[in-house]
């Protein structure tokens, strides 16, 4: 919702069109949210979100798939640390 008020608010009173990048997040997001809905049995508003997320992959050329496979390193262990001081906290030595 908050994309398509923005759309409507960069596009007021010119002539402007989508970019295909931009058709490509809106399918993204409307595939997503028709899938969510199919899930909870809501066959109208997933009909519904389905035929949008379409128009917009069709308006976007369509000829490559909207999705791409990324490879993600491993993530590093988790290092914890005992950042407690070990002498006085109120030694005005010990201030950092």
């Amino acid at each position: 919702m908050c994309a398509n008020a923005l759309v409507w608010v960069v596009t007021v009173g010119r002539e402007a069109d989508l970019t295909r990048e931009a058709h490509l997040f809106f399918f993204d997001r409307y595939h997503r949210l028709a899938r969510f809905h199919k899930r909870r049995g809501h066959q109208a508003a997933y009909t519904r979100l389905q035929a949008k997320a379409e128009a917009h992959y069709r308006a976007s050329g369509g000829s490559e798939p909207p999705y791409a496979a990324m490879a993600m390193p491993r993530p590093r262990r988790l290092m914890v640390s005992d950042a407690i001081a070990g002498r006085n906290p109120h030694d005005p030595d010990d201030v950092a």
